[in-house]
């Protein structure tokens, strides 16, 4: 009675310690997922909003509220190591016509604020790396401690499966560079910068 008790428990371990590989591999899974869906959004948020301040800055605004703006381009340009083409301001002709003060602060404005929306994309792309790669690691990390809990032959072909299928997901583009900066790290893993788009 005993044995048999026993083997019902150990069958029971196993098989939840089965489980929480797959919900390893289908958090990792998410992960991938929504980060490729959300940075796609912000990246095409980003690009609008430079689209934004370019069509902006280039207008012939007054000089007070050229100065105001070319301000905030160049601290940001330097943060985000823009190259000299998307630092310059220069004025479209298409865009050259007389403008109110009114018409030119709303406008500098305009600028201001598709620049705060740039940045802010990229901080929050940042952001989402950041939760989405430790959550992608740590899932990982309770899978293979999970596997040596897996002792049923039935349940250890489903794990080594299950397992192989996690490395696959480790290894793609949208999740690597937090494992590999896992690996060896003592800070929390930060993905690298996002190219960066220019105006043109």
């Amino acid at each position: 009675m005993k044995r048999a008790q026993s083997r019902q428990t150990e069958l029971k371990h196993s098989r939840a310690a089965l489980r929480t590989i797959r919900q390893a591999v289908e958090t990792v899974t998410h992960s991938i997922q929504q980060l490729k869906l959300l940075r796609g959004h912000l990246h095409r948020g980003h690009r609008k909003a430079l689209w934004a301040l370019h069509a902006a800055r280039h207008h012939a605004l007054a000089d007070t509220d050229i100065g105001r703006v070319e301000d905030m381009v160049r601290g940001y340009a330097q943060v985000a190591d823009w190259p000299a083409t998307m630092r310059a301001r220069n004025p479209h002709e298409q865009l050259a016509r007389p403008l109110s003060e009114t018409e030119s602060s709303v406008l500098a404005s305009l600028a201001g604020s598709a620049l705060t929306v740039a940045a802010g994309a990229l901080s929050v792309c940042e952001q989402l790396d950041n939760w989405y790669g430790g959550l992608a690691v740590t899932a990982a990390v309770s899978a293979r401690l999970a596997q040596a809990s897996v002792t049923e032959e039935a349940h250890k072909r489903r794990a080594d499966k299950l397992m192989l299928r996690l490395e696959q997901l480790c290894a793609n583009d949208q999740i690597n560079w937090a494992f590999v900066a896992a690996a060896g790290r003592s800070a929390p893993a930060a993905r690298p910068p996002l190219q960066r788009t220019t105006l043109h």
